[in-house]
């Protein structure tokens, strides 16, 4: 390569002067910044690209919604069943047979006993035909009757008084006493009372009940104790009907023989789906 060759050329051809350019290093050196210039473009480009792309007014969804509303579930009122009237049966005295009236027969000693101021040396002995006989005696000698005359009854024995004092403490049954427990109002008030503050746990389906039974003491001083699931609608269901029954005001108490007393007592409830 001349002098004039040189000012003119480039470094690299300098540097690969004589050798082999067709290796490949040459030609990366030789077009490196062509190829930078080319990469900075196209991503200067796609970046553009995107931009607008994201910009660009978004579609209204054709997408289509159904709301699916869920059925309001009421609580039906509770329907209590009334309880029973209890219907008190008078026992019947059972009527006593007459007393039959019978010939008495007077007995005596075999022995004689006697007095002080006078001296015995020995026992009598009466002969058995002396003492008692085979016929009744009609005339008896003064002091030798021994049994009181029986009267003869009419079979009508006059009751006695009954002073056993009660116990209030203890529950009696519903049937034992003169006048039953009862809630400040009446069944109705105890009525309007559940339904106000029963709730249904779960919904039911169509045609589904739910039984309890709960049973208490009203005690003599009218507030509720002893709370006993006598039909079992389930635990959540007894918990439930026995959570109202705790909130409930005071009873008036059942009597008996005219004194306050605890008397045992048992709520019905049944649990229906709301219409």
């Amino acid at each position: 390569m001349n002098r004039n060759q040189i000012l003119k050329t480039d470094i690299l051809d300098i540097i690969f002067e004589n050798r082999n350019k067709a290796y490949g290093a040459y030609e990366l050196r030789k077009f490196y910044p062509t190829r930078i210039k080319n990469a900075l473009f196209f991503m200067a480009i796609t970046s553009a690209a995107f931009l607008v792309f994201t910009l660009l007014p978004k579609k209204e969804s054709t997408m289509i919604k159904t709301d699916f509303p869920f059925p309001e579930i009421i609580l039906k009122d509770v329907f209590i069943e009334p309880e029973k009237p209890v219907i008190k049966r008078e026992m019947e005295k059972p009527v006593a047979e007459a007393a039959k009236p019978f010939n008495q027969k007077i007995l005596t000693s075999s022995i004689l006993i006697v007095s002080n101021k006078e001296k015995t040396n020995s026992i009598v002995t009466l002969l058995p035909t002396d003492v008692i006989g085979t016929k009744n005696i009609d005339h008896a000698q003064p002091g030798t009757v021994l049994v009181e005359p029986v009267k003869p009854g009419n079979g009508n024995a006059e009751p006695g008084n009954n002073t056993t004092k009660i116990d209030v403490t203890i529950p009696m049954d519903l049937d034992a006493v003169d006048v039953p427990p009862a809630f400040p109002g009446g069944m109705d008030a105890l009525k309007n009372f559940l339904e106000r503050n029963l709730k249904n746990p779960y919904d039911l389906e169509n045609g589904e009940t739910i039984n309890v039974r709960i049973r208490f003491v009203v005690g003599y001083n009218g507030k509720l104790q002893s709370f006993t699931t006598v039909f079992d609608g389930g635990e959540i269901y007894n918990k439930e009907v026995i959570r109202v029954l705790k909130k409930m005001p005071d009873w008036q108490p059942g009597k008996a023989r005219g004194e306050n007393v605890s008397v045992y007592y048992t709520i019905p409830v049944k649990f229906v789906m709301s219409d």
